[in-house]
């Protein structure tokens, strides 16, 4: 019975002894990731304002503190991206995924530079795990990035339907817009089209020469006289030098051609 009561005791003061430490362990883990937290958001602000070489010592001290910071590591992966800079980067960004693979971020980021590098198959499925992430605020921008790649893919039904949930998410969102209006402009559904062109152009602010370009050509279908030489006068006016420019030329002059 003593040895009993004895090793009973043992059990339970080690038990408690434990959780001490696991309680002090989790305070040191809180203040540790308190201090990656303050330091990436410093470097992130740096690297908004152009410095890139506070924003590294921001960085670079957040790892020394947890280098198994999936945070500091996205954060780390976005000053390579800047600095151009593309082999780290991704070395990076697959860090942070190792340690933490459901890290929105660091998806969408990496998502981000597979696309930019043409590898869309592989950014469809990141940015796949990242719509599918209930909790992420930026659903919506992955669904938009899901139809752009599926426009790339030259898939434009899964193009529009991505792009439509990123509407239902984000109603204000430019790109979703912009694409569904080309996309039904190119299927010849004008109304729909200018309907997409409408919220975008409600949205955008100052339109860019892809923008305009295209509501010359679905005024144009649709015989809105005044939008198209309104969104023509745009076009000569700013984006002069643009590529868009000259196929509005080449366009005009085919119309006027007898």
């Amino acid at each position: 019975m003593i040895k009993r009561h004895f090793s009973l005791v043992v059990v339970l003061a080690g038990g408690l002894w434990l959780s001490g430490c696991a309680v002090e362990s989790s305070r040191n883990n809180v203040k540790v990731d308190e201090a990656v937290t303050s330091r990436v958001a410093a470097g992130l602000q740096y690297l908004q304002q152009g410095n890139p070489s506070e924003a590294r010592r921001h960085f670079s001290r957040a790892l020394s503190l947890n280098d198994n910071s999936a945070k500091a590591h996205n954060a780390m992966a976005l000053l390579y991206n800047y600095e151009r800079d593309p082999e780290n980067e991704e070395r990076h960004y697959k860090r942070a995924l190792r340690i933490d693979g459901d890290y929105a971020p660091a998806l969408n980021n990496y998502g981000t530079l597979l696309y930019s590098q043409g590898r869309y198959q592989e950014a469809l499925k990141l940015f796949g795990r990242v719509a599918n992430d209930l909790g992420y605020e930026g659903r919506g921008s992955a669904y938009s990035n899901i139809g752009l790649c599926h426009l790339r893919l030259d898939q434009p039904e899964q193009a529009k339907e991505a792009f439509i949930k990123a509407l239902r998410l984000q109603p204000r969102s430019v790109t979703p817009n912009l694409e569904l209006a080309r996309l039904y402009y190119q299927e010849q559904r004008y109304d729909l089209g200018w309907d997409y062109y409408q919220q975008y152009t409600q949205r955008v602010g100052r339109q860019d020469p892809a923008g305009l370009w295209l509501g010359v050509r679905l005024a144009h279908a649709l015989g809105r006289k005044d939008q198209q030489s309104s969104y023509e006068l745009a076009l000569q006016n700013l984006h002069r030098g643009s590529r868009e420019y000259r196929l509005w030329q080449e366009w005009r002059d085919a119309q006027e051609a007898p």
